[in-house]
């Protein structure tokens, strides 16, 4: 399954905000210290460069569980990425 996340932040307003969510998942992968350290990088560049990552239903349950527990994030954004999470299990 194709996670796309080459989509702007949207504020309490419903505006779109300079980043982008493929950015901020890039930098949560990039900067964690859990998940096989190779495929986090290689997440992390094609989020960058292409904005879309392939995931499976186990990748989903990890970022997931990444996302929620993750203190670098704010919950307006872990909101949004979760909600993009969720749409690929539907």
């Amino acid at each position: 399954m194709k996670l796309n996340l080459d989509k702007n932040v949207i504020d309490l307003h419903g505006e779109p905000l300079q980043d982008k969510l493929s950015e901020v998942l890039a930098n949560v992968l990039a900067m964690s210290t859990v998940g096989a350290p190779a495929k986090m990088i290689a997440w992390a560049v094609n989020l960058i460069n292409e904005g879309e990552i392939e995931v499976d239903k186990s990748d989903i349950r990890f970022l997931t569980d990444l996302i929620t527990h993750t203190d670098k994030v704010v919950n307006l954004v872990k909101a949004q990425l979760l909600e993009q999470l969720e749409k690929l299990t539907e």
